[in-house]
Formats: C-alpha cells, structure tokens, sequence
C-alpha cells in the first residue's frame, strides 16, 4: 500500500478562497484512493474533477453544495 498525506480544504464563495479543514486525518494508506474517497462518503461518492499533477500529486475537487478539495501526496 501507498502512503499519502492528505489535505482537506473547504471553499468558502464569499471570500473566494480555499481553507484547510485542520481536524482531517492527515495520513492515509490505500492502493485506490476513490475507494478511500467512497468510504469517506458512506459509498456515496458525490461528482468530483480529478487532477494529476506532474509531481506525482492527485487532487479531487468534490461537488458538494460546498466545494471540497482533497490532495494526495505520496509519502516515500
């Protein structure tokens, strides 16, 4: 299994910006990380845009009536 640091970030539309949630876990071990997603949603993964960054990052931005954003980076 892999492990990952993992940011929550919660969009805020007033200011425009993103914030970090700092009472998220911050370490993960999974070899697929939607099926971490789904068991963070209860199997009920809400729309998501997925970003693969050349560095080896993933990040998912779910739909949710306010916007999520969760970063994955491989810990070596």
């Amino acid at each position: 299994m892999k492990k990952y640091e993992v940011m929550r970030e919660i969009y805020n539309p007033c200011s425009g910006k993103y914030f970090f949630d700092i009472h998220f876990q911050s370490e993960v071990y999974t070899d697929n990380i939607e099926e971490t997603l789904n068991q963070w949603f209860y199997n009920n993964l809400p729309k998501y845009d997925k970003y693969n960054l050349s560095d080896g990052t993933i990040i998912y931005v779910l739909q949710l009536p306010i916007l999520e954003r969760y970063t994955f980076s491989e810990i070596q």
